[in-house]
C-alpha cells in the first residue's frame, strides 16, 4: 500500500484517499488499484453464460412480430395514398364533365330557342383516372350525366326554368365500386 504524509494540503488529501483505496502489483508487473472495502467475489457460470435457448426464442419472436407490425402499416399507408389520389382524379374528372356541361347552350328566351343542356348530349363516357408521377396500372372509370329540370311550385308561376346537372364518376378499386359525384343547378343563359 501507498501511504503519504500529510506534510502540506495536497499531502493531507492524497492521505485520506489512502485510507480507502490502495495500489497493488501483479505478477506481471502491471499495477492494479481498487477499493480497501471491495469484495471480490465469483458469479456461478449459469449467470454469466449468455443467453438461454428460450431467451433467444422470445426475442426473435419479438423482433419477428415488430417487423410484421412496420410491414402492415408500410402497406396501409402506401394503398391509402393510391386510393387518395383515385379519389382526386375522379374528382378532377367529374369537373370537367360538369365545366362541359355548362359550356353547353340553353337559351329558350332567344328568338329561335336553343336547348344542347339534354342528356343524350352527355352519354356516359369511359375515362383513365391519371395519377401523376405514378407509373402503376391505369384504372378506368365511367363518367355519367343525369340533367333533370327541377319543378318550380304552382304558386309561382313566374319563375325561371332550374336545371339540376348530377355529374357521376364510377371507378372501382380493389374490388369495391367507388362513386365521386358531383352536382349543380343552372339557369338558362348562363
Amino acid at each position: 500500500m501507498l501511504f503519504f504524509k500529510p506534510e502540506n494540503r495536497f499531502g493531507a488529501f492524497l492521505h485520506k484517499i489512502n485510507k480507502a483505496y490502495s495500489c497493488w502489483a501483479t505478477e506481471s508487473g502491471h499495477l492494479k488499484t481498487g477499493f480497501i472495502n471491495q469484495k471480490v467475489g465469483q458469479r456461478s457460470l449459469r449467470g454469466s453464460a449468455g443467453m438461454t435457448l428460450v431467451e433467444v426464442m422470445v426475442a426473435l419472436a419479438l423482433a419477428a412480430f415488430t417487423v410484421a407490425g412496420i410491414i402492415e402499416g408500410y402497406i396501409f399507408c402506401t394503398t391509402s395514398t393510391v386510393k387518395d389520389s383515385l379519389y382526386m382524379a375522379a374528382n378532377t374528372r367529374a369537373s370537367e364533365r360538369l365545366e362541359e356541361t355548362r359550356g353547353a347552350i340553353w337559351a329558350p328566351y332567344r328568338a329561335t330557342p336553343v336547348d344542347e343542356l339534354v342528356a343524350s348530349n352527355f352519354p356516359d363516357q369511359p375515362v383513365t383516372l391519371d395519377m401523376s408521377g405514378s407509373s402503376s396500372a391505369t384504372t378506368m372509370a365511367t363518367l355519367t350525366t343525369t340533367i333533370t329540370q327541377i319543378v318550380s311550385s304552382a304558386s309561382s308561376t313566374l319563375s325561371a326554368p332550374v336545371r339540376e346537372i348530377r355529374v357521376d364518376c364510377i371507378w372501382q378499386f380493389k374490388g369495391e365500386l367507388i362513386t365521386n359525384s358531383i352536382e349543380t343547378c343552372r339557369a338558362p343563359d348562363q
